[in-house]
Order: structure tokens, then C-alpha cells, then sequence
């Protein structure tokens, strides 16, 4: 679902530079009006920014999803007080912790308990950690909250989505997937019968940037996945031009919010001056996260970042991308059902 004839390898300092001094238009004016609107990762950052402009554009329902009840409170108080017009009734709280899934599929459950419809799924929630922590079942807590659990989500979701028109999913990831060359991935390719979870979740390869860069590609691979389960193709929502998902990724670009709150102060000083060099507000990434539930059929299987469709090369081959795609695509669905029997994908 992604091109192959761009620039390719790793994304640059300069590239980040780039975004950074062009952020993201403004939102178009379209309104959100009478549509049910389901946020997760709402409580900070990029996530809480783009939860503040969507309340502004009065949606029908708001289904604010944070880590904790208290965390969805305080974003709640905090778009009413900035818009005092919108219906309190509105809004929606229902807690979401990432690295349980019972707590995920509890969310999708109060999802369908009280909705009848559900027309934009924004999932924002992501981690980049320093050291190797795994979550209550053993997988790696990077892992686990920024590819797992968010498809968990949208795989529970999924009939919700697809029984209300002309619905859009839209993961929030990164372009860093393309910093994950053939030379990373080599050991898989030579041995088709090993896991593919478990190579790139193996602690023995962990550091902290490989982590976070695998992830995303690994999310992609989902987005590409999910896009050929309901039967589309990229750019196309195939059947009913009004049918739903449209199925998407965005990256909000390098922003200056609380990612690195894990580390070591050096760390965070570090990052602090590197942000303010290049990085865009929170607010400004967050434009991205809008706009993309905005972009209609021809952003169905594709990536939303710096107001165009993702132009930019993996750096692994095509040949690669579509062996590892199908490879992870079906670790990740075998791993949910042993969670899950019955999940429908």
C-alpha cells in the first residue's frame, strides 16, 4: 500500500527540519457535526490537541478514550471550558489502558453498548520507551501498545465502522517505519519459517530507536492488512462509494510533546534542545490527525503527513515488504485469536 519509487532509506534531521519550519495547514472548515467521533491517547500531547479541535467543530458524540478516568475528566473539563457551547451530553468518557487487552476490548465494548453508529476512530495513543519492559503478557510494552492493542481495537471496531457510511480508521504512526532497512530484516528473509514477531521482539536485538522504528512498520503492515481484509485497495473503498472504512495512517511529524518522559534527564535535555531546533507543536501535529479523518476515499490504505499522501520509500524492497507484510499480518491476527477466539478479521 505504500510507493517505492521516492526518496527511500532513513528519514533525515533535514527532513525533520523541513516539517518544522512547514507545519500543517490549518484543519479545512468541514464541520463534524452529527457524526460520532471515538479518540484514544486523548490525554496528552498530539492526541489531546487534536481531541480540542474536534470538540470545536461540534460532533455529535465525543468518545474520549485516556489511560484513566480521572486523565478523560480533565480533557472533558478542559473543551468545555474552551468550548462552552458544545452539549456536555456529548462527551463521552470510557477508560482505555494500552498494554491490557481486556482493558481494550472493554473499551470497544462500551463502544458498541452505546452507539448505534460510529463514524471517525482516531487511535493515537503510542510509547517509545528506554529500557525493554514488557507488558502483564510478556510482550514487549512498545510493542504491545503501539501495534497491538491498537489493532485489537480496530478489529473489535470493525463492524461498527463498517455498518455506518462512509466511516474512516485512522491509526497515528510515523515515517520512521521507513528507517528499517533490508540489511534489518535479512535474518527473517533468509529463514521464512521464523517468527516475525519474535525476530523483531527479540531482546537480544532491543534498543530503543529499532523498537520504536519496527513497531511502525509493523503497524503499517496491519494498515495494509486490514485494508485487504474488508476487501478494498489502495486509494479505492470498493461497492458502495459511501461504504465505510476508509482506512488510514498519519504522522503528525516530530512534535515537541512528552514522548520522551521515560528517559534519563540527559535524554530529555537532549531532546528538549533537539525539539525546539526542529520540532512542530503539539498543536500543529495534531492538524494532521484531523485533516487526514477528512481526506475521503483516496486516503484508504495510504498515509496522511505534511498536508500530501506519504511520498517517501521503505527502506526494504517491494518484494520484501509484500513477504513480510503477509508474514506479520498473520502473526499478529493468530496472536489476537489465542487472546480472542472468536475475533473477526
Amino acid at each position: 500500500m505504500v510507493q517505492f519509487n521516492g526518496p527511500n532509506g532513513k528519514v533525515t534531521v533535514a527532513y525533520l527540519r523541513q516539517g518544522g519550519l512547514n507545519p500543517p495547514a490549518e484543519p479545512p472548515s468541514e464541520s463534524f457535526a452529527g457524526k460520532t467521533v471515538a479518540i484514544t491517547g486523548c490525554a496528552s500531547g498530539i492526541g489531546y490537541e487534536a481531541a480540542m479541535r474536534i470538540a470545536e467543530l461540534k460532533p455529535k458524540k465525543l468518545i474520549l478514550g485516556a489511560r484513566t478516568a480521572e486523565k478523560a475528566e480533565r480533557v472533558k473539563c478542559d473543551i468545555l471550558a474552551k468550548v462552552p457551547s458544545l452539549d456536555e451530553a456529548a462527551i463521552q468518557l470510557v477508560p482505555v489502558e494500552y498494554t491490557s487487552f481486556s482493558s481494550v476490548s472493554q473499551f470497544a465494548a462500551t463502544i458498541r453498548q452505546t452507539t448505534q453508529t460510529l463514524d471517525c476512530l482516531l487511535l493515537s495513543a503510542g510509547v517509545a520507551l528506554p529500557t525493554r519492559e514488557t507488558a502483564e503478557d510478556g510482550w514487549p510494552t512498545t510493542f504491545k501498545v503501539n501495534v497491538l492493542a491498537p489493532t485489537l481495537l480496530a478489529i473489535e471496531l470493525l463492524p461498527l465502522l463498517r455498518a455506518t457510511p462512509g466511516s474512516v480508521l485512522e491509526f497515528v504512526n510515523s515515517i520512521s517505519y521507513c528507517n528499517v532497512t533490508s540489511q534489518d530484516v535479512a535474518p527473517l528473509l533468509d529463514d521464512p519459517a521464523m517468527s516475525t514477531l519474535a525476530y523483531f521482539n527479540g531482546p537480544e536485538r532491543w534498543t530503543t530507536q529499532r523498537a520504536y522504528y519496527e513497531a511502525k512498520l509493523m503497524l503499517m503492515f496491519v494498515l495494509d492488512g486490514l485494508v485487504e481484509a474488508i476487501g478494498d485497495d489502495q486509494g479505492t473503498v470498493r461497492g458502495n462509494p459511501a461504504a465505510g472504512p476508509i482506512v488510514l495512517a498519519c504522522c503528525p511529524g516530530q512534535c515537541k510533546t512528552s514522548l520522551y518522559r521515560e528517559f534519563p534527564a540527559g535524554v530529555r535535555w537532549f531532546m528538549a534542545i533537539f525539539n525546539a531546533v526542529i520540532a512542530r507543536t503539539a498543536e500543529q501535529g495534531s492538524r494532521t490527525l484531523v485533516t487526514g479523518l477528512l481526506q475521503g476515499r483516496e486516503a484508504n490504505g495510504r498515509m496522511w503527513v505534511n498536508d500530501h499522501y506519504d511520498d517517501w520509500s521503505p527502506g526494504i524492497t517491494e518484494a520484501e515488504w509484500k513477504s513480510l507484510q503477509q508474514r506479520v499480518w498473520s502473526e499478529v491476527k493468530e496472536l489476537l485469536r489465542g487472546y480472542k477466539p472468536d475475533l473477526d478479521s
